[in-house]
């Protein structure tokens, strides 16, 4: 009896271990709203851009305003949505009212800048002719509204800015704006891995040469979306009048994914100050950042 005992507490430990650890990074759903356009003579803060958003979710009215950049802006879009860490992008075959569970996301978009300049540069060639060299810049600009799928509450309010350029002069405005729209994805993604990062613990220091902690061991495997080349930061965690106050004390990488729950890292700065917060049994916490 009191062998099963201890191994249905054994068993109860180990499945209370990873369903923290899932909740720890539970994914979420996320979902592209209504997309309007802005006019492009007009020049909008991001408090007008949010409130243009808002009042077009309320009443139905969306602009038509269009270039024929627009549709590859809000392609660009889902792409930065699909590519997050946490998020799930769902493409349509799901409504709304499917995926109203707290904690998952309808995004909103407001493009409100789609451009590019120009700039020149002359010279004289060895005929002593006057040759002109022209470059572009491409700038793309959209304000997303975040809000809960089942509340409706809005979280965040980001304005994102992919912005492109030419290095050749025989570029176009157009490889400008196409570079600039290419960035916005990125920026969308690098954004959304901020806001909901994956997170961490150091389990288990690993090679360390003198005072300096080298690899160490995290709890964050395949099964969490851990792959070879994440950077984490390393942070050491304080309560400090109820709160919670982290600082940060170095970085990672991860070198390898070992299991579905266990990955080994590289350290890549911090070594002395990490292996002096495991050493003393420091409460240190792992989040994904970027490079």
């Amino acid at each position: 009896m009191r062998k099963y005992l201890l191994t249905l507490a054994a068993v109860l430990c180990c499945a209370m271990t990873v369903s923290a650890q899932t909740d720890r990074n539970r994914t979420y759903r996320i979902t592209l709203g209504n997309v309007q356009y802005a006019h492009h003579d007009e020049k909008l803060s991001a408090g007008d851009a949010v409130g243009k958003i808002l009042t077009g979710v309320l009443t139905g009215q969306t602009s038509v305003q269009a270039t024929k950049y627009e549709e590859d802006v809000k392609a660009a879009i889902i792409k930065g949505l699909s590519g997050a860490y946490r998020f799930r992008y769902n493409d349509g075959l799901l409504q709304i009212d499917d995926v109203a569970e707290e904690g998952n996301l309808v995004v909103d978009a407001l493009i409100t800048n789609i451009q590019a300049k120009s700039s020149s540069h002359s010279w004289k060639d060895k005929n002593g002719k006057t040759q002109v060299n022209t470059y572009y810049t491409g700038v793309t600009e959209v304000v997303l509204t975040l809000k809960d799928a089942k509340t409706g509450e809005v979280m965040a309010n980001p304005t994102m800015k992919g912005q492109g350029y030419t290095t050749s002069s025989f570029s176009t405005s157009d490889q400008a704006v196409r570079d600039a729209i290419g960035k916005l994805s990125s920026r969308i993604t690098t954004w959304l891995n901020n806001y909901r990062p994956l997170q961490a613990s150091i389990i288990e220091g690993a090679a360390a040469k003198k005072d300096k902690q080298k690899e160490v061991y995290i709890d964050l495997g395949s099964s969490e979306g851990a792959f070879g080349g994440l950077h984490m930061g390393v942070y050491i965690v304080k309560t400090v009048a109820g709160r919670e106050a982290k600082s940060q004390i170095g970085k990672l990488k991860i070198e390898a994914v070992e299991g579905d729950d266990i990955s080994r890292c590289k350290v890549q700065s911090g070594g002395k100050d990490i292996k002096a917060a495991i050493d003393g049994g420091e409460k240190l916490l792992v989040i994904s950042i970027d490079k």
